[in-house]
């Protein structure tokens, strides 16, 4: 007997452990949902992880599926260890020991991968998509662009579904739109909790792991250098360069010179800066007449120093310098989403009315053995002994009159690159016409240089949006005893750049399909909503917190305010999910036969019995026939019909028992009266 006994109850466990075994273990549909979380939650990091890693994610997940779908045996885990071994080596062999951001985002990454070659049963599951939400965080160590914001939301929800389906063994339909409904409600009521800690949680004053920036992006734009062919590249450029929010006045679109850049050296065909006015005595602002301009710069990441203002600055930002050739220099490179206030007076004369000899004699240099058809022409000019001013509208009538053309695709040229121009080709982008009449005005004893930037921009709702297609080049004559003069040699021949903006080329040298006016437009409207996003998102810091704690009342952001408004957001949250949760709790509705219940139980009220709510059915009918012993047999009919009618299947005669159970009752009160 005691044999036997043991028999059945080791069969029983066995059966229990096979259960459990069973329920643990995952479905194909729930494979499917974490193998899809795993490749959405590393696909925008392939182009920082290491070029192996691709094959590393397109194995892991082929072999996953495989075994899940064709029931292939797995690898051992032996293998399994060994590979890991084996990454984690080269992962550090190639990108070193050090424990920095990029290392650390590769080896989260190739967790989460190795992961899917052990994840059989629940328990595994969860971990590997846990790691999903880490590893699409950490995307964010690079950028906040909005268009990456709204890939990790779908990215988000995707992992939370997964989470839903390893939560429910339903295997059928890989796609139910319940089950959609269901996860797209979860993450709905967690959305006002998520916006209050974004605004109220404790922010630094800089990111744990330092801001995004540029590593491993190629980033267009303005350079410190330039070269025939340089700028004009930009031409077909259309992202932004910088956005601008005027406070006051806004200058003319043909007043907008945007300066960055100034370039005093020329070896022959590439224009370079002033690497000593780096370290000269930082430039003394000037009390300059004109109209004066405020407004803020957002300026996209460029990976360089220098910063763009309006000629000429009459207030710098704050944190930044004003060497002596009035470029506006950042301490430290714009590797992210940046911005900075100045005040700049319009105008083409800069009072600044001293210049070394030393500078003198620099901004009159030129290579003596190139371009010798130029220095012969500007020798006859110079037997003409003009004044400078003479000298300027001499040149720019050469260029107005003669057959010059302005042209975003220039002929390359090659050797002595200014005789090729003006003597040859005659077709050149702004670069062309800025480095050639610098270099003519040098021949003539004149200091010049050449400052690069951007001229114009095109108003975009309440901002003012530069874009890279927007990048000039100009010249900077000395005059004595006025300063510097800004000549734009480019608006001698074509007006219509400097007026209307590189916009209104566009439409006259249409370059490609890309070009035309509605995809410009609808760059444009995605622009606007990028600078909402970047004013009210991303640019959102301590600061502004500061503001808003001050906003409701709070002088000070310390613990005890933050403890105040982050225990308010909590009481609040649990309220909402109380009151949420007592109004969609489920009511179960009851037919005719409930209402003739509730009858039964006022009357037993009236009569002194009151019913607890914990008690059941049947136990207040004995405690009623007990009280009323008159009605003892009316009671109990009357309890065994309701609870025929309430749990029993009666469709049919439902409403011929709710008149017998009224008939019931009618005896019941007769009884009690």
């Amino acid at each position: 007997m005691f044999k036997s006994l043991s028999l059945i109850w080791c069969r029983n466990m066995k059966v229990t452990l096979k259960t459990k075994v069973d329920i643990c273990r995952l479905n194909q549909k729930q494979i499917i949902w974490i193998l899809l979380s795993v490749i959405i939650a590393v696909f925008p990091h392939l182009p920082r992880l290491p070029l192996w890693f691709p094959l590393l994610l397109i194995s892991a997940v082929s072999l996953r599926w495989f075994v899940a779908i064709k029931k292939i045996k797995p690898l051992p885990p032996m293998l399994v260890a060994l590979l890991t071994i084996v990454i984690f080596i080269a992962i550090i062999f190639f990108q070193g020991l050090s424990l920095n951001r990029e290392i650390s985002v590769t080896l989260l990454a190739t967790m989460t991968v190795l992961k899917l070659l052990e994840t059989w049963q629940k328990r595994d599951a969860w971990m590997v998509v846990t790691l999903c939400y880490f590893v699409i965080l950490t995307r964010f160590f690079y950028s906040q662009d909005l268009l990456l914001v709204l890939y990790l939301i779908t990215s988000v929800f995707v992992i939370t579904h997964t989470l839903f389906i390893l939560q429910h063994d339903n295997e059928k339909n890989i796609i139910q739109k319940n089950e959609i409904k269901q996860t797209l409600g979860l993450l709905a009521a967690g959305i006002p909790l998520a916006a209050l800690f974004f605004i109220f949680f404790p922010r630094l004053g800089s990111p744990i792991w330092g801001s995004p920036d540029l590593f491993g992006q190629g980033k267009t734009g303005m350079s410190d250098e330039m070269s025939p062919g340089s700028i004009s590249q930009l031409f077909s450029d259309d992202s932004t360069a910088f956005r601008v929010d005027f406070f006051n006045q806004i200058p003319k679109k043909n007043e907008m010179y945007w300066r960055g850049p100034v370039l005093w050296d020329f070896d022959g065909k590439t224009w370079r800066k002033n690497n000593l006015a780096r370290t000269n005595f930082q430039h003394r602002l000037r009390e300059q007449t004109g109209l004066k301009v405020s407004y803020e710069i957002e300026i996209e990441p460029t990976g360089q120093h220098y910063l763009f203002a309006l000629d000429y600055i009459a207030k710098k930002p704050t944190v930044s310098k004003l060497l002596s050739d009035n470029q506006l220099i950042s301490p430290r490179k714009i590797n992210q989403l940046s911005h900075y206030k100045a005040i700049s007076v319009i105008k083409k004369y800069n009072n600044d009315e001293y210049l070394s000899s030393a500078d003198f004699n620099r901004l009159k240099s030129f290579p003596p053995y190139y371009n010798p058809k130029t220095q012969q022409l500007m020798l006859g000019w110079k037997q003409q002994n003009l004044s400078t001013a003479q000298y300027i509208a001499k040149a720019l009538n050469w260029f107005a009159t003669d057959e010059f053309y302005y042209s975003y695709t220039p002929p390359r040229l090659q050797g002595d690159t200014i005789d090729e121009f003006l003597f040859g080709s005659k077709k050149g982008f702004c670069e062309h016409y800025a480095s050639s009449f610098t270099i003519m005005m040098r021949m003539l004893g004149i200091p010049a240089r050449v400052v690069t930037g951007y001229q114009g921009g095109v108003q975009n709702k309440d901002y003012w949006l530069v874009k890279q297609s927007d990048a000039h080049a100009w010249s900077e004559v000395w005059i004595k005893g006025k300063g510097w003069l800004r000549v734009d040699p480019t608006a001698a021949v074509s007006p219509l750049r400097i007026e209307k903006g590189s916009q209104a080329l566009m439409s006259q040298q249409s370059r490609n399909w890309i070009d035309s006016s509605w995809t410009r437009k609808l760059g444009e409207q995605y622009d606007a909503i990028r600078y909402k996003w970047n004013k009210w998102v991303r640019d959102y810091n301590s600061l502004k917190q500061q503001a808003i704690f001050k906003f409701i009342g709070f002088e000070e952001q310390n613990g005890r305010s933050i403890a105040i408004v982050l225990g308010l957001i909590t009481l609040i949250t649990t309220l909402f999910v109380l009151i949420f949760l007592y109004f969609t709790r489920p009511i179960r509705k009851l037919g005719p036969y409930g209402k003739i219940y509730n009858k039964f139980l006022k009357l037993c009220k009236l009569k002194g019995l009151i019913k607890p709510h914990q008690l059941g059915i049947v136990a207040f009918s004995q405690k009623a026939c007990s009280k009323f012993p008159q009605a003892e047999k009316e009671i109990n009919s009357f309890t065994q019909l309701y609870l025929r009618l309430r749990f029993g299947k009666n469709t049919n005669k439902s409403k011929t028992l709710d008149k017998k159970l009224i008939k019931i009752l009618d005896k019941i009160k007769a009884k009690l009266n």
